[in-house]
């Protein structure tokens, strides 16, 4: 007899423990996502009708404080309900989330598909501090009228180090309504990632194939005539590293331009879109980024590997630092350092 009350004893344990041991398990992922965030308080107000509606279905193998957790992240919105299902990229999103908000990076934009990205893109940037780099200007426009170079970006020093390679393009574009149009049209494609921008100066070989010279088109005193003006470095931190083919491919059908007045192409499309990685991406061209730097801004040169080595000893001096990045560039830019127009 006392051996079937201590049998029975011990199932009833089990049975309340395994009921319970959800309810324990308190430690996970989201939670310890939300006590990084500082947001505690704010997931006790979470009852079980708002998780339950917010979660919209997902998530059900979460229990108790997890489950809640969960509820803030996606309220946040650093995550949607269907991140809940693939838990085995679930911590790699949530550090990522994280770790953007806890850079306070100076050229953060913002989220794609955020109505504040829309505002941030529209505000002008300020240009003073490179363009009183005028010494080192110079010298760049000499090196482009000399044919050294087929054309230089500045911008301040180290912007973009440090980003997640493989998840990432770095942008180049002289439209705010371009960028704007990129974004909203990127969001209609469930291309997710966040968004940051920060100004350059750029000067590149004009192709007499583009057309009537614009405004911003000047004659070196050498005679060769160079697209000059004021742009932007945009670099996408895509979710996935997958999402920056379906971006290479958004940009090729809506940002491209391929005839004179083609139809169907977002605000200021280019001829030779530019953007790169730092990592082998296939259908993509490895070239060299000969990168310069003086005091608190840096040129980026984009050159042909074969060519690297007479740029690069060109481009050093005893007062600027001087090295070489290997980077991927998509194909229409490629073509434009071999001279094509398109």
């Amino acid at each position: 007899m006392n051996h079937t009350k201590s049998l029975l004893h011990h199932t009833i344990s089990l049975t309340i423990l395994l009921v319970l041991l959800p309810q324990l398990a308190l430690a996970g992922p989201l939670t310890e996502t939300v006590e990084r965030l500082n947001l505690d308080l704010l997931q006790q107000t979470f009852d079980d009708a708002k998780v339950k509606r917010v979660l919209d279905g997902h998530g059900r193998q979460y229990r108790g404080q997890e489950r809640q957790a969960a509820a803030v992240l996606i309220a946040l919105g650093a995550l949607e309900p269907v991140d809940l299902d693939q838990r085995s990229k679930l911590a790699t999103k949530l550090d990522r989330y994280c770790n953007v908000l806890e850079s306070n990076h100076t050229a953060f934009a913002g989220r794609i598909g955020d109505a504040s990205l829309m505002i941030q893109l529209g505000k002008t940037l300020n240009y003073e501090t490179l363009l009183a780099e005028q010494n080192f200007l110079n010298a760049l426009g000499e090196k482009l009228s000399d044919g050294v170079i087929t054309g230089y970006d500045v911008r301040r020093k180290g912007v973009y180090d440090g980003f997640p390679a493989s998840h990432t393009f770095v942008y180049s574009h002289s439209s705010p309504l371009h960028l704007q149009q990129l974004a909203t049209l990127m969001h209609s494609e469930n291309i997710n990632g966040w968004l940051y921008v920060t100004p350059k100066v750029s000067a590149f070989l004009f192709r007499d194939d583009w057309g009537p010279a614009s405004d911003n088109v000047i004659t070196l005193p050498s005679g060769v005539r160079v697209v000059q003006g004021r742009e932007m470095a945009a670099l996408f931190q895509f979710d996935s590293a997958d999402d920056r083919y379906r971006f290479d491919e958004l940009i090729t059908r809506y940002a491209k331009k391929d005839e004179k007045d083609e139809k169907g192409l977002i605000a200021n499309a280019w001829w030779q879109p530019f953007y790169y990685t730092d990592t082998p991406i296939e259908g993509f061209e490895p070239i060299s980024l000969v990168v310069v730097t003086a005091g608190d801004v840096e040129a980026t040169l984009t050159v042909l590997e074969e060519k690297t080595d007479g740029v690069y000893k060109s481009m050093s001096d005893k007062n600027w630092q001087t090295r070489i990045d290997r980077v991927w560039v998509n194909p229409p830019f490629y073509r434009f350092l071999n001279g094509d127009y398109r």
